[in-house]
């Protein structure tokens, strides 16, 4: 008896151990992701290689792709696993490493030869998203069992209060490089920037995260196809979750204009590209004013009004854009953008981890990632259409009402999941 309360604190120092270590590598993270940028730093790289207008477009959303369509077969893998550390290890290492692969591309393939450079790039771009794709359930599961449920909200938008404090830095630095350096020299230091700050947050996660030991037996795993099989029948036994996921569905349809403010702002307010910059900060600034109040608005009252204000920033962030032109209208949209993406952020997979019955985190959120891969495709693509066929204005309605339609159904339709009580008898325990 005279041991228990040692070991309660030191259990408990663990557990702060994990909550810290998991913070500081996801800062080191989003701070290397700056450099690596989909929405800046990747397109620019490929219209310099000469990609067409379609390979430009979608650039951005290729890592997103690549990051959710394999996390519902790999959760089947991470069901089996008794200890997940040595496994999150290992695909954060080959991730990361895939950044130092594409650096070293930009100095050793002729530079002549533009298009040789275009399709190594955007391969090991592709392959870097799907292994961390693959990685991803299993550091759901490790973050879910060893950070407590009221503290994960604070953990995500920690993550992304100071990864914007050092993102202006990884932004100054980005644009001094690429001034600086030759092309295509320049974007490959952007790469290895990245790596460098990847390998640091991998260091720390290594070395300060801790993982109780589970060695309870495990059932050998069912076929790939019966395990497919298995899942639709978690969508149509547990109705809140199904609900949540077509309340995500919706809310990322409505992200149709997101693509689009930055080119529309510069057209009607007559601007030179280099206010890209101005919109840039004003956009971090949203997301470090929602990173202030977002992660303990998740902790104390559920993370369900999260997304909530994501749809009501986005909403209104298009309908500032069918107002008359003006310089504080603009910069404010960009503010709210700011917003809807860090409220978003912050409670996405903290609600996934509620919603999912103990010990299939990973398949839930193997399901709602790869079931939306579809919608975060498309949805730029009918944005793209609907610009080119009746314009700007069209997008942006077509956003603010589909944000509309997303607040109803999240706010009457999906259930906060911490007032649900779970029966967990009915999902099986074999996936």
């Amino acid at each position: 008896m005279a041991q228990q309360p040692v070991t309660r604190r030191s259990q408990s120092q663990s557990r702060n151990g994990n909550y810290y270590g998991v913070l500081i590598d996801g800062a080191f993270y989003f701070t290397a992701s700056t450099f690596v940028a989909p929405a800046t730093v990747v397109p620019a790289f490929a219209r310099e290689l000469g990609a067409s207008a379609l390979i430009i477009g979608l650039a951005p959303t290729l890592y997103s792709i690549g990051w959710m369509l394999p996390q519902l077969f790999s959760a089947r893998y991470v069901q089996q696993l008794t200890k997940r550390k040595p496994y999150i290890l290992t695909m954060m290492a080959s991730q990361r490493i895939c950044y130092l692969i594409i650096a070293l591309l930009t100095w050793l393939l002729p530079w002549d030869r533009p298009q040789m450079l275009l399709t190594t790039f955007l391969s090991f771009y592709l392959l870097a998203s799907v292994l961390d794709g693959i990685g991803t359930p299993a550091w759901l599961e490790f973050v879910a069992s060893s950070i407590p449920e009221r503290r994960r909200g604070s953990l995500f938008a920690a993550r992304t209060f100071v990864s914007c404090i050092c993102g202006l830095g990884a932004g100054y630095l980005t644009s001094l490089t690429l001034e600086r350096f030759a092309f295509p020299q320049n974007f490959g230091y952007l790469f290895l920037w990245a790596f460098l700050l990847f390998a640091i947050g991998w260091t720390i996660f290594y070395r300060l995260t801790w993982e109780e030991p589970n060695e309870e037996p495990k059932e050998p795993p069912s076929s790939l196809i019966d395990y497919l099989r298995r899942i639709p029948s978690i969508l149509a036994h547990d109705h809140p979750f199904r609900r949540f996921v077509i309340g995500m569905m919706l809310l990322l349809l409505g992200q149709m204009g997101l693509a689009f403010f930055s080119v529309y702002g510069l057209d009607r307010m007559q601007l030179p590209t280099s206010f890209v910059g101005y919109f840039t900060i004003s956009m971090i600034a949203g997301q470090m004013l929602a990173a202030l109040f977002a992660g303990r608005l998740g902790d104390a009252q559920g993370h369900k009004i999260n997304l909530q204000l994501s749809c009501i920033a986005m909403g209104i962030a298009a309908l500032l854009t069918l107002l008359p032109p003006k310089m504080i209208l603009t910069v404010l949209s960009f503010v709210l953008l700011g917003i809807a993406n860090t409220t978003y952020g912050v409670s996405r997979l903290p609600i996934v981890m509620e919603f999912a019955p103990e010990g299939l985190r990973s398949v839930y959120a193997g399901i709602v990632n790869t079931l939306l891969a579809p919608i975060v495709f498309f949805t730029p693509v009918v944005g793209g259409w609907l610009v080119e066929v009746f314009g700007y204005s069209t997008v942006f309605k077509a956003t603010l009402l589909i944000n509309v339609v997303a607040l109803a159904a999240i706010f009457y339709f999906v259930e906060d999941p911490r007032q649900l009580k779970r029966d967990d008898t009915i999902f099986s325990q074999t996936l």
